[in-house]
């Protein structure tokens, strides 16, 4: 029996129903949305949120297109109804919602794709959005003033003035309601996209300006509205975007009101294996796709899932991670790295970095608040927030989480190292690193020394080297740089061999290879760095930090202690 197609890449609800995809029935959020005014669900890309909004769109759309269709709906000459898609899916059995089935004008808006260079490309795409929505919708004239429909004109035609645009949503809106005697549902996707792309391209003030504007006309003083709900990445802070949005409610992976409608739980993941012949590698697909816990709940990440069962090789590879752009997270570790230091050491290793964190990110102290980046992080997906707990609100009512920060599974795993990797290639130069590591494995390691003596001196001059966090930056720089030995090489920070735990340590996956084992020590303030960097070594013996190794055979070990002041280091080999 031929199996169901899997929908990767399909956000259209209509399309996947009607062409009998492989579908994991999320339709009980229809239940919540009923009890809101105005929701902004945030989560991580593709995990979920557009096809959930499109799903809404089917539920509650009156289905016109025309007015000549809707009145021939009223008379009863065709049907447009769109209930049948809900056939068999867990909200057909709750009546009561049923009830609100086709019954509303819907606005559908996407901004995913408003990724503009600069502020008057964004504008304009934005007004092209929104001269779609009255275009589509012209049959409404008929009940508008003079000046409304000259208004309505220059709106078709792009000529209105950026307060008639800001004011648009609002005003069609009204519109509906004289026609239809309907508030209008309100649904928009990816509402901090142009947010992001203004702050990344030196436009955010101006697009924060305009969607303030729109999004409060539209949601806050409306009362033609009937539901409104946003989705995003982030929540923006409220002093930027959503200042007086009184009736606000929020669903995000910091404070989940619908955990398990974005991602797969356990037993989607299950069935999902099972049907697709691949039940046998779940704990695999735990290990690498799994990690994120809402509302007591285990969270896959839906598209690497996807991905994977749809892989004819079931590979265990990095899906999600390699679908999209994390520029900004990138530029913002590597441009706020001394600040982040600490606890992307601690996260890294797999230490607790617990951290009191806004659920809003203020995008204008991104660069001077080290918390906005942890909470930017968390909603991106790239982290998870073990043991997460409310512990009070801000000035502006956003919550303020309490988290232990931890990277949620393999998968991600992967991109810490991928971007330390890039950071250090940029820092130190590709050629330089690939060098360095060919005279640590197979050449000479007093070459070795010599240039990585002078890469740290170079590559420390922007941070505080004299400060707690020296050592830390050591355990960083060496992480970088030893990723790219993962093929040949178990890279191991913080291991557990001997009698202690070695700070960084290369056991050769063939016992014919140099084995490695780095210990660093920062110089006390009347000790040498070449005295510290022998207690480096003694300690390496003392302990026994090549027991693992002895056990695989490994021929030549490598013993590197590394004493430190600062930008000054001494490095000691036995």
């Amino acid at each position: 029996m031929d199996k169901k197609m899997i929908p990767i890449g399909i956000d259209n609800f209509k399309e996947i129903m009607v062409k009998d995809y492989y579908f994991v029935d999320k339709s009980e959020i229809i239940k919540d949305i009923l009890t809101r005014n105005v929701l902004l669900i945030t989560r991580p890309r593709r995990f979920g949120k557009t096809l959930n909004l499109d799903m809404l769109r089917y539920f509650f759309d009156n289905g016109v297109d025309s007015c000549n269709d809707f009145e021939k709906r009223l008379e009863g000459q065709i049907d447009v109804d769109n209930r049948y898609l809900f056939n068999g899916l867990k909200i057909s059995q709750d009546e009561k919602a049923m009830t609100h089935q086709g019954k509303y004008p819907v606005i559908f808006i996407s901004l995913k794709e408003i990724k503009e260079n600069n502020w008057e490309d964004c504008l304009e795409s934005m007004k092209k959005i929104i001269r779609k929505i009255y275009m589509d919708n012209n049959y409404v004239i008929k009940y508008m003033h003079k000046e409304e429909q000259e208004e309505f004109e220059r709106i078709k035609e792009g000529t209105a003035t950026r307060i008639e645009y800001e004011q648009a949503l609002k005003n069609i809106m009204e519109y509906f309601y004289r026609y239809f005697k309907q508030n209008t549902i309100l649904l928009i996707d990816e509402y901090d996209q142009p947010i992001i792309s203004g702050y990344c391209n030196g436009y955010y003030a101006e697009v924060v300006g305009f969607m303030r504007n729109m999004l409060s006309s539209a949601l806050k003083t409306n009362k033609y509205i009937e539901k409104g709900v946003l989705t995003g990445v982030t929540r923006v802070a409220k002093e930027s975007i959503f200042s007086g949005l009184n009736n606000l409610d929020m669903d995000s992976m910091l404070i989940p009101a619908n955990g398990d409608k974005f991602g797969f739980v356990e037993e989607e993941v299950k069935e999902m294996l099972e049907y697709y012949g691949k039940g046998k590698n779940y704990e695999d697909v735990k290990l690498w796709y799994n990690g994120y816990k809402l509302n007591k709940k285990e969270i896959y990440n839906p598209w690497s899932v996807l991905k994977y069962i749809n892989d004819k090789e079931s590979r265990l590879i990095s899906y999600w991670v390699n679908t999209g752009s994390d520029d900004l997270i990138r530029e913002l570790l590597k441009n706020n790295l001394e600040m982040v230091l600490d606890n992307l050491n601690k996260i890294i290793k797999g230490e607790t970095a617990e951290k009191e964190i806004n659920e809003a990110v203020n995008f204008n102290n991104l660069d001077k608040d080290e918390d906005y980046i942890w909470s930017l992080m968390l909603q991106s997906g790239y982290l998870k927030a073990g043991n997460a707990e409310e512990i009070g609100k801000d000035p502006e009512g956003n919550g303020l989480i309490k988290v232990n920060l931890q990277i949620p599974n393999r998968e991600l795993s992967g991109s810490y190292e991928s971007m330390i990797n890039s950071w250090l290639s940029e820092k130190v130069g590709k050629s330089l690193v690939e060098t360095m590591l060919k005279q640590l494995t197979e050449g000479s390691i007093e070459d070795f020394i010599e240039i990585f003596k002078q890469v740290v001196i170079e590559s420390m001059s922007t941070y505080d080297a004299t400060g707690a966090e020296a050592e830390k930056y050591y355990h960083i720089f060496c992480l970088g740089l030893f990723i790219k030995l993962k093929d040949k090489y178990y890279v191991k920070s913080e291991l557990s061999t001997g009698l202690g735990r070695s700070d960084v340590i290369l056991i050769p996956k063939s016992n014919k290879n140099r084995g490695i084992i780095i210990e660093f020590k920062k110089a006390k303030k009347a000790q040498t760095i070449e005295a510290a960097a022998e207690v480096a070594i003694q300690q390496i013996e003392e302990k026994k930090y090549d027991t693992m190794m002895k056990e695989h055979e490994v021929g030549e070990i490598v013993k590197l202690g590394i004493g430190f002041k600062g930008k000054d280091c001494e490095i000691l080999v036995k």
